[in-house]
């Protein structure tokens, strides 16, 4: 009775209103949404969403208004286990600690989706940003996206995001929206919400995709040039508590875009294309500067997708942070949690990382076996891994270690070898469990780290869930 009656204050309090003017020739009202996620876990990290926070910067600094909805917010709430997921019922009940389910309860991490909605509807938008970031998470785009078209039908509504990008028919004959940015979005989304104002024909627009009829265009990939004269992030639409990560006062920042590596498993390309972009060093110091005085910032974590793309780049970049730490007074945390890609690491620059504020390095192995980091087109092996993690240590630097469980053709056995592996090295290591960003509609919401879907005949989800749980166990 309870939620039936949320249900129809909601839609009481979301009906359709008239605007009584038209809008078009003055400047846009946009309301930009970070969608909650729905998972057996999460991270606090998540509720910057630092894509939308240039996006906001850029429609803000044109002239446009703007409205941001974090929907992603510290809230957490039990829901029912989906039927999608019910094959992992038998992990959840079982008694065997072996094969113990290692997530809590499936849940909503964020705002109700009724109160977004009273949100969205009391916030007078001519357009609506919401993004469709990762693939598991795509459902919960869909389900602001249908909320907008019934709360203000006449506006038209912008995805983008990874998800979105590798799948834009998708997002726009399934899903509802109207466009959908499929590479940088700063620039794209100022040009499309001019058009729209002007009542133009998007063609125009670059980097974008939309129905033209019953037919799909594309106005190609838009990777943008000089990052460094993008606004900073809108961060001053964050609350307070976005900011608190790791009991610290954290921001998220980039100082690179795009990854020169080709690793078959990632899906920066969808994005990027093939374009790697890097800001100045002047630039990056610039904006840690503003985080630490105006937001009390003193952790940052570094999101980029390859930050130490060369040698000359890492030092130039940590001469940078920690000539700004001297000179400011102030010692940062300093962190890449995405991980370092080490193919061009060394011990002067691992030296360099822990005088400039990195106490920990965060690096991802795959998997030992030098076939398989062939076949899947890794740019460092084994042995050089092995290099720079001792190196870390000797420089008192904590190594948390990744490597990927259950990759295509990968072996129970090979996998214990990797575990093995990163044992003998003495570093702390966690297991991220493969998930398919190709895969087909029907196995979206699999996808995901926590769901151990992708079985083989090599590596059963029993193997799967074993091996996880043995890596969590106390060293």
């Amino acid at each position: 009775m309870e939620q039936q009656q949320c249900n129809a204050n909601f839609l009481r309090d979301t009906e359709p209103h008239p605007r009584g003017r038209n809008r078009i020739g003055r400047k846009i009202r946009a309301c930009f949404i970070n969608p909650p996620i729905r998972d057996f876990y999460t991270t606090s990290i998540r509720r910057q969403p630092l894509g939308l926070l240039y996006i906001m910067a850029s429609v803000r600094d044109a002239g446009h208004e703007i409205e941001f909805i974090n929907g992603h917010s510290r809230k957490r709430r039990i829901i029912p286990l989906p039927e999608t997921f019910s094959y992992l019922k038998k992990y959840m009940e079982t008694h065997d600690r072996r094969l113990a389910f290692p997530f809590p309860g499936y849940a909503h991490y964020g705002l109700s989706f009724d109160e977004i909605g009273r949100r969205m509807a009391h916030a007078d938008a001519d357009a609506f940003f919401i993004p469709s970031q990762f693939t598991p998470y795509h459902g919960e785009s869909g389900i602001l996206i249908a909320m907008a078209r019934r709360i203000r039908p006449e506006a038209p509504v912008i995805t983008g995001g990874h998800h979105a990008a590798l799948y834009p028919e998708y997002m726009l004959r399934d899903a509802g929206a109207d466009f959908v940015v499929c590479g940088a979005g700063e620039e794209s989304s100022v040009a499309l919400l001019d058009c729209i104002m002007k009542g133009d024909d998007p063609a125009g627009v670059p980097g974008i995709a939309y129905r033209n009829g019953a037919s799909i265009a594309m106005t190609g990939r838009h990777t943008g040039e000089n990052i460094d004269s993008i606004p900073l992030p809108a961060r001053d639409l964050l609350r307070p508590g976005d900011f608190s990560a790791y009991r610290r006062m954290a921001v998220s920042m980039i100082a690179s875009r795009g990854c020169p590596n080709r690793c078959s498993f990632c899906s920066v390309r969808t994005i990027w294309g093939d374009r790697y972009l890097v800001r100045s060093v002047d630039s990056v110091i610039a904006e840690i500067a503003e985080c630490v005085e105006r937001f009390g910032a003193d952790m940052v974590n570094f999101e980029d997708d390859n930050l130490f793309h060369s040698r000359e780049r890492a030092a130039a970049l940590l001469d940078g942070l920690i000539s700004f730490q001297k000179k400011s007074g102030r010692r940062l945390d300093l962190a890449a949690m995405n991980g370092i890609s080490i193919e061009h690491l060394d011990d002067d620059i691992i030296v360099q990382m822990r005088r400039a504020g990195f106490s920990e390095l965060n690096i991802s192995l795959m998997t030992r076996s030098a076939a398989l980091q062939e076949s899947h087109g890794r740019p460092f092996d084994s042995g050089q891994f092995a290099m720079m993690a001792r190196a870390a240590r000797r420089r008192g630097m904590n190594v948390r270690a990744y490597f990927i469980l259950g990759l295509p053709d990968q072996t129970a056995g090979e996998a214990r070898e990797t575990i093995a592996f990163l044992r003998d090295l003495d570093v702390k290591f966690f297991p991220s469990v493969y998930y398919n960003v190709n895969a087909p509609q029907d196995e979206w919401p699999l996808q995901r780290s926590s769901a151990f879907y992708n079985e083989s005949d090599t590596m059963t989800r029993d193997d799967m869930v074993g091996l996880f749980n043995e890596c969590m166990k106390p060293r």
